[in-house]
This record gives C-alpha cells, sequence and structure tokens, in this order.
C-alpha cells in the first residue's frame, strides 16, 4: 500500500500544480497562449493555403484526367475503327488475292488453249501445205492430161489403116474416148 499512497500524492501534487499555474504568472502565461495561438493560427493559415493549393491542383489533375480519360476513350474509339477498317481491307485483300488466283488460272489456261492452238495452227499449215503440194500435182498431171487428150484429138482426125494380106485392119479398134482417158490415166499413174 506504501506505492498507492505515494502515487497518490504524486496525482494530487500534479492537480495541484495545474491548477495554480505551477508559479507562472498569469499575464506571462496568457501572452504564453497568444504566442502559441498566433503560431497555431499562422500554421493553420498556411495548412489552409496548402490545403487550398492541393485542393486546386487536385482539381487541376482532375481536369487533366477527365481530359486524358476523353482523348483515352477517343482514341479506343479510332482504334476500333481503324481496327475494324483494317479487318475489312484484310478481307478486301484475301478476296483480291483469290481473284489474282482465278486470274492466274485464268491465265495458265489461256495460255495452254494459246499453245494448243498454235499446234493447230501449225498442223493445218502443214497439212495446207501437203494438200497444196497435192494439188500442185493434181494440176501438173491434169496439165500433162490434157496435152494427152489434144494430142489424141489430133492423131484420131488422121487415123491410118494398116491391112495385112488377108484383108483385115491390123490396127487396134478404135477406142472410146472413155476408154482413151483411162488408158492415159493408167499411163499416168505409173509415172
Amino acid at each position: 500500500m506504501h506505492i498507492r499512497g505515494i502515487s497518490m500524492m504524486l496525482v494530487a501534487g500534479c492537480v495541484i500544480g495545474l491548477l495554480t499555474g505551477c508559479g507562472i504568472p498569469e499575464d506571462e502565461h496568457y501572452a504564453i497562449l497568444a504566442e502559441m495561438d498566433t503560431k497555431f493560427k499562422a500554421e493553420e493559415e498556411k495548412l489552409n493555403s496548402k490545403i487550398t493549393d492541393l485542393e486546386s491542383l487536385l482539381n487541376n489533375e482532375k481536369a487533366k484526367a477527365r481530359s486524358a480519360r476523353a482523348e483515352l476513350d477517343d482514341a479506343t474509339e479510332r482504334i476500333k475503327g481503324l481496327q475494324q477498317t483494317n479487318a475489312q481491307a484484310a478481307k478486301a485483300l484475301a478476296g483480291e488475292k483469290s481473284k489474282v488466283a482465278d486470274l492466274e488460272s485464268a491465265l495458265a489456261s489461256a495460255k495452254s488453249t494459246l499453245l494448243a492452238a498454235r499446234d493447230e495452227v501449225i498442223e493445218a499449215e502443214n497439212r495446207l501445205s501437203a494438200i497444196d503440194k497435192e494439188y500442185q500435182e493434181l494440176k501438173r498431171r491434169f496439165e500433162m492430161f490434157q496435152k494427152n487428150l489434144n494430142a489424141l484429138d489430133q492423131s484420131s482426125a488422121a487415123p491410118v489403116a494398116v491391112t495385112e494380106e488377108f484383108g483385115t485392119d491390123v490396127s487396134p479398134a478404135p477406142q472410146t474416148d472413155a476408154a482413151r482417158v483411162g488408158s492415159l490415166l493408167d499411163e499416168m499413174g505409173s509415172m
């Protein structure tokens, strides 16, 4: 209990000291309070001005953030638009690539058709050349045939009859024109 008594006395001394001002005169005490109040008000004004500055800075930053957010939203919209444009361009490019592939296929087909047509033209020219040669040969034979016919016509105009002792004609019997033409063709065929 001894400690309890000491602690009670200590508390009572503190209370008495506080009530009596611990020996500080009242004017000095008020002066210290006034000085502390002035310092407090000065600090409060500083803090209020700092708070005001920070609030204005915060408002400026909020405005910047709103502006940046609006720009970000605008940029997002532009990016979405560009992505859609890019997708459309990619789709159009794929379509054009398929058209190019179709055109290349058509070109290859046209080239093969052209080559086939050239081969056919060359073959037709060769056949034409062969036909022309045959024609020239037939023309030459026909002209020879006409000359032979003309020669036959002239020789048949003055027939000479040779008779033998018995009085019969030894020269061959006169041939008809059809038989003569046939014999001429046989002669031409053997040439």
